[in-house]
C-alpha cells in the first residue's frame, strides 16, 4: 500500500499520525473516561470538553471549541500556534498523533520545537495537557506560553433568562495556580458546574476576562495581547466574556528542553480543583496516570481483534472501530441508537452492553412503545423502538446464555414494572396492534428513517418495520420454544407467517419491495412520484427471510443496481421536490443525507445481508466503499477522518463525496457486526459460538480473537478451497468437532480453533 502523505497509521495501528495542519475539516479524536468526562480534540488542539453524569445532565465546559496554546518569542514578538490554528502562522515538521488514549500535536517554528499532549485520566473530571518546549537555536530564547480556554458551563434546561453566564464569575487563586470560574446557578442539576484551568509552573500573569486578552477589536483568532507583545492583565470578570488565560514565561538555553502541565476541567469546589492541580504537577505522576489510563483502555478492547490480508481493515477495524462503537454510547440516551450499539458492544464490553439494555427498558411505556430519547426527553412517536428492544434482548441472551435475565424486574417509563420478558411481549404486542389498512405496521411519525415522515396519513404503513417485526417474531418464537412456552412460540410463528404473506402480497412491487404504503401513494414503487426504490426495504426483507426463491434473485438484482462508488443510497433516484406525503426527505436537496445520499448505516445493513447469503466478496466490496479514505472517495475529499466511519456521503454535485458527521453513527456497530459476525462468521447462538464465515474467495487466511462465555477463542480461518460455498472443517485444541458450534469451556483459557474452508 503506497504511503499516504496526509496521515499514517503507527504504533500497531493504534495511532493515526496526521501530517497536514489543514485537512478539509477538523479531524477529531475523542478522549473520555467512565466518569463521564470527555475531550474532543482536533488536529490543532481545538475542541469542546464536557462532563455528563449518569442522569445525562450535561456540562459543556468551553464554548466555540476554545482550547488554544499561543506561543510568543518575547525577544522579537513573533507569535504562533503549535498546530498553526488559529493564528495561521506557518510551522514546520507538523504532526498530530491521534492515539487511542491521547492526542499529541508537535511542530517547529524558527528553531523552537513544541509539543502539546492531551489525555483524560481514567478517574476524575479533567484533562491533562503536557507542554514541551525545546530550543534548537544557538542563543538563549525567551518565550511566553498562553494557555487559553473559554468557560461556557451550559447544557441543561432552566427557566427563561437563567443563562449560565448570569451566574458565573472568574478569579485567580494562588493555591490553584490558575483561573477558577465559579457558578452559582440556582437550577444546576449537580454541583460540578465550576470550571478551571491551572498550571504546574508558576503563572506569570493571567486573564479571567477574554476581552482583556483578545482586545475589544480582536478575537481568539487574533488576540491582541500575544500578537502585540503585551502580557496578560490579571483581570477577572463576570457575565459575558468568561475565560481562563494563563501566561507562563520561560527562558531556554540552546538545546534546553522544558516540560510543564496544564489542567483543565470541572469540579464541585475550588478545593477539589486545587487537589487535582497538586496531583498532576509532578511529571512522573502524569506519566504514571497516562500509562494506567492507556492500560485500562486497551484492557477494555483486548478481548476482540482481527487480522486479515487487508492492511486497511487491520488498521481500522481493531481498536479504532472498538473505540468508535464505545464512544457512540457516551452521553447518548436514545432507545433505537443505544440498542443498536449495544449489540456490537457486547462482543467485547458485555457488562456495559447489558447495563445499557436494561437502562433502555426503563424508558419503555407499559403499552410497549418507548421514548425516542430520554435526554433530552422526546417521546415523539417513532414506530420502530419496540423492535430494537426485542432484538437486543435476544442477542444478549445468545451472548450470555443467561435466560434468567428475562425474570429481571424493570420499571416502565410511565410507572409500574414488569419482567424483561413482559417488556418484550409488550413490544411485540405494540407492533402487531399498530397496524394499518393493509395489515402492516404503522409508520407513525417515522421509523428508522427519521426523514420519512408521512404525517399527512396517520394510517401509513412501514414495510421496513414490518420486515423487522417479522425478524423479531421469528427470533422470539425460537426463544420461547427453548423456554418451553410452545403455545406462545407457535402463536409467534403463525404471526410471522401471516405478516410475511402480507408483505409479499401488499408490498411486492414486481422486482423489489415498496418502502411504505399510504392512501396517497405506494412509496418506493416503480409507480411512485420521485424516488422508486429504497434499499432498506430490500435488505431487511432478506434479513427476515421474506422473499421466496423466485423473488430473491429479483431483489438482489434491484439492490445491486443501486450501487454507487461510495456505497448505497437510501433511496433512488432522489426526490427533486418536496412532498408533504414524504416529509423531510423531499425537503432536502437531492443527493444529500436521506434524500438519495449514500447512507453508510444503511449500506452496513446491506453488508450484513450479503453475509447472510454467503456473498463474502460482495460484503467485502461493500465494506470498502464506506470505509474512510476509500479509493473512490479519499478523506481529503470527503472530509471524514481516515480512522473512523461516517454516517453518510453526499452525491449532490455541489457537495459531492462530502461527509456530514463521523464518530457518532450506528454505522460503526453494523460494520463491526458485518466483519466479525458476517465475514469472519463468529455468530452468537443459544448453544454457543457458531462458526459460519462468509469469506472472500481471494483471501487465504485470517485470524480472530473473541471472548465468549468465559473462554477465549483464537480462531484461524484457512481458505483452502477458495470457493463461494465451501465445506467447513473445524478443529478445537487439535480435535475435530461435529457441526460448527464451538464447545463451551468457561475456563478463562485460550482455545485454539482452526477453521478450514474446503
Amino acid at each position: 500500500m503506497p504511503e499516504n502523505k496526509n496521515y499514517s497509521f503507527e504504533n500497531n495501528s493504534n495511532s493515526c499520525v496526521i501530517k497536514t495542519t489543514a485537512p478539509p475539516r477538523y479531524w477529531y479524536n475523542y478522549l473520555w473516561n467512565e466518569n463521564g468526562y470527555c475531550a474532543q480534540v482536533s488536529q490543532t488542539g481545538a475542541g469542546i470538553s464536557y462532563y455528563i453524569n449518569e442522569k445525562a445532565d450535561m456540562c459543556q465546559i468551553n464554548g466555540n471549541q476554545d482550547r488554544f496554546i499561543y506561543l510568543r518569542n518575547d525577544d522579537n514578538g513573533e507569535c504562533w500556534n503549535i498546530g498553526e490554528s488559529p493564528l495561521l502562522e506557518k510551522v514546520e515538521n507538523f504532526s498530530c498523533e491521534h492515539s487511542i488514549a491521547f492526542s499529541n500535536i508537535k511542530s517547529e517554528y524558527k528553531g523552537i520545537h513544541a509539543s502539546w499532549r492531551i489525555f483524560v485520566p481514567s478517574d476524575g473530571y479533567h484533562e491533562v495537557w503536557t507542554i514541551k518546549l525545546k530550543n534548537n537555536k544557538q542563543v538563549i530564547t525567551n518565550l511566553s506560553v498562553f494557555s487559553v480556554v473559554s468557560f461556557y458551563l451550559e447544557g441543561f434546561p432552566y427557566p427563561r433568562y437563567y443563562e449560565m453566564y448570569r451566574c458565573c464569575e472568574t478569579f485567580f487563586d494562588k493555591d490553584l495556580n490558575g483561573v477558577f470560574c465559579l457558578s452559582k446557578h440556582p437550577f444546576a442539576p449537580h454541583a460540578r458546574y465550576n470550571g478551571y484551568i491551572a498550571a504546574s509552573l508558576p503563572v506569570y500573569s493571567y486573564d479571567g476576562d477574554l476581552n482583556r486578552f483578545c482586545g475589544y477589536n480582536g478575537s481568539l483568532q487574533r488576540p491582541e495581547i500575544p500578537v502585540y507583545g503585551k502580557d496578560c492583565t490579571n483581570s477577572r470578570t463576570a457575565l459575558f466574556t468568561l475565560g481562563g488565560v494563563l501566561q507562563n514565561k520561560i527562558s531556554l538555553k540552546p538545546s534546553e528542553e522544558i516540560e510543564f502541565q496544564i489542567l483543565f476541567g470541572v469540579s464541585e469546589s475550588l478545593s477539589e480543583a486545587v487537589e487535582v492541580r497538586k496531583k498532576y504537577s509532578n511529571s512522573m505522576k502524569v506519566e504514571a496516570s497516562l500509562k494506567s489510563t492507556s492500560d485500562m483502555i486497551y484492557g477494555k478492547y483486548a478481548s476482540l481483534s482481527v487480522k486479515t490480508p487487508d492492511v486497511k481493515i487491520n488498521n481500522l477495524m481493531n481498536n479504532w472501530l472498538k473505540k468508535q462503537v464505545d464512544f457512540c454510547i457516551v452521553g447518548k440516551k436514545g432507545v433505537r441508537d443505544n440498542l443498536q450499539i449495544t449489540v456490537a458492544l457486547m462482543m467485547y464490553r458485555l457488562e456495559k452492553a447489558k447495563a445499557e439494555i436494561l437502562e433502555v427498558l426503563r424508558h419503555q411505556f407499559r403499552n410497549g412503545h418507548a421514548v425516542l430519547t430520554w435526554y433530552p426527553y422526546d417521546d415523539t412517536r417513532y414506530s420502530d423502538q419496540p423492535f430494537w428492544i426485542v432484538w437486543a434482548v435476544i442477542e444478549l441472551i445468545k451472548e450470555t446464555g443467561d435466560y434468567g435475565i428475562l425474570d429481571t424486574q424493570i420499571e416502565y417509563q410511565d410507572g409500574g414494572s414488569g419482567t424483561v420478558l413482559e417488556h418484550m411481549k409488550a413490544a411485540i404486542a405494540r407492533l402487531l396492534e399498530d397496524t394499518g389498512p393493509n395489515g402492516l405496521t404503522k409508520l407513525w411519525f417515522a421509523d428508522w428513517n427519521d426523514a420519512l415522515n408521512v404525517t399527512t396519513d396517520p394510517e401509513a404503513e412501514s414495510v421496513m418495520l414490518t420486515e423487522q417485526l417479522c425478524l423479531a417474531l421469528k427470533e422470539f418464537s425460537i426463544l420461547m420454544k427453548r423456554l418451553g412456552d410452545t403455545e406462545y412460540a407457535l402463536w409467534l410463528s403463525d404471526k410471522y407467517n401471516e405478516m410475511r404473506n402480507l408483505l409479499n402480497e401488499k408490498a411486492w412491487d414486481g422486482e423489489w419491495y415498496a418502502r411504505a404504503l399510504s392512501k396517497f401513494e405506494t412509496i418506493g414503487s416503480k409507480n411512485s412520484n420521485g424516488s422508486k426504490i429504497y434499499v432498506n426495504a430490500q435488505t431487511w426483507a432478506i434479513l427476515a427471510d421474506i422473499p421466496d426463491d423466485k423473488k430473491l434473485p429479483l431483489v438482489l438484482k434491484s439492490i445491486d443496481a443501486m450501487e454507487h462508488p461510495f456505497g448505497f443510497p437510501i433511496n433512488h433516484p432522489p426526490y427533486m421536490e418536496y412532498s408533504p406525503h414524504i416529509g423531510r426527505m423531499g425537503g432536502m436537496l437531492p443527493g444529500l443525507f436521506e434524500n438519495g445520499g449514500v447512507y453508510c448505516h444503511a449500506t452496513a445493513f446491506k453488508m450484513m445481508m450479503d453475509c447472510k447469503l454467503g456473498r463474502g466478496d460482495k460484503a467485502l466490496e461493500t465494506l470498502h466503499k464506506i470505509m474512510p479514505d476509500s479509493k473512490a472517495n479519499p478523506s481529503m475529499n470527503s472530509g471524514a477522518e481516515p480512522y473512523v466511519f461516517t454516517n453518510c456521503y453526499a452525491i449532490h454535485p455541489h457537495y459531492y463525496g462530502k461527509s456530514y458527521q463521523s464518530w457518532t453513527t450506528g454505522t460503526s456497530a453494523w460494520v463491526m457486526r458485518g466483519l466479525y459476525e458476517g465475514i469472519m462468521g463468529l455468530r452468537r447462538d443459544y448453544e454457543g459460538l457458531r462458526i459460519s464465515p462468509s469469506f472472500p474467495v481471494d483471501w487465504n487466511r485470517a485470524e480472530v480473537t473473541r471472548t465468549f462465555r468465559g473462554a477465549k477463542y483464537h480462531v484461524t480461518i484457512i481458505n483452502k478451497g477458495h470457493k463461494k460455498s465451501p465445506e467447513i472443517k473445524i478443529t478445537v485444541d487439535g480435535k475435530v468437532i461435529e457441526g460448527n458450534i464451538l464447545p463451551l469451556f468457561n475456563d478463562d483459557f485460550v482455545h485454539e480453533v482452526k477453521v478450514e474452508l474446503l
